[in-house]
């Protein structure tokens, strides 16, 4: 492994090891690491982020919601449609659906959130790809304090061979809710995945990869599978991914 390499990998685990410690309890819901690029004008993707909470928040005595109010998360399913469209070949907006469902209280609609988002155009042959997207929703306060917010993202990968890197240094504010007076919150995000085999299909190469992820949004005891279906060049991998500390990605690309 080359010197570089080394030392792109030891600064991307330096930033896993950062925002495993900053986690936040009621980000369960769509929790992934973005690449920069963007679905390609006049195509939708359409994906599916299932996540199971092992061991998560508990009701307070003699109630049945948290201490903070909110619907206890232990043993929850939560389920996020995202739906994103191309709309030029260097923006796209994405919509979110969020919902949950527990044995005891049954399924529930959560909030929905809005995610437009720019890269940086290929012609301007930067180094890195790079990409700015920023979110903005509604998550009901049974579900979450904070019932209004905001995150800007900013994106920056780059593939080495058969090694794949990102990063994202998102940073989230409150709008309305007790989180308010917080301000912006910083949260360093990160992935890296190695292709371990390579093969075709329908004229598009895909590969089988490795890969470790972390995020400040990831819970403890949480399962993740992730469905991605698109029919766009744009996305021509079918990646299985698995995560090590009790947690599962499955992506399915169809181009």
């Amino acid at each position: 492994m080359s010197m570089q390499m080394r030392s792109i990998l030891m600064g991307l685990v330096g930033m896993l090891l950062l925002s495993a410690g900053v986690a936040r309890a009621q980000d369960n819901y769509e929790i992934q690491v973005y690449g920069s690029d963007t679905v390609e004008r006049g195509a939708t993707m359409v994906e599916l982020h299932s996540n199971f909470t092992i061991e998560g928040s508990e009701p307070v005595p003699g109630s049945d919601r948290t201490s903070d109010g909110t619907w206890p998360t232990n043993h929850a399913v939560h389920e996020t449609l995202e739906i994103t469209r191309g709309i030029t070949p260097w923006f796209e907006t994405g919509f979110y659906v969020f919902s949950s469902a527990q044995s005891e209280y049954g399924w529930a609609w959560v909030g929905d959130h809005i995610r437009p988002r720019v890269r940086v155009p290929d012609s301007w042959h930067w180094p890195v790809g790079a990409s700015l997207s920023m979110e903005v929703g509604y998550q009901q306060a049974s579900f979450s304090p904070d019932t209004w917010t905001i995150e800007v993202r900013p994106i920056v990968d780059k593939r080495l061979g058969r090694w794949y890197l990102s990063f994202n240094p998102t940073f989230d504010k409150s709008l309305h809710g007790p989180g308010v007076s917080q301000g912006w919150i910083f949260s360093p995000n990160a992935k890296a995945s190695y292709d371990v085999i390579h093969w075709k299909s329908g004229g598009y190469p895909k590969a089988l990869a490795v890969a470790w992820s972390t995020t400040a949004r990831w819970v403890h005891g949480t399962i993740r599978i992730h469905l991605r279906i698109s029919r766009s060049n744009s996305c021509p991998r079918s990646i299985w991914m698995f995560l090590p500390g009790g947690s599962l990605i499955l992506a399915l690309v169809l181009a």
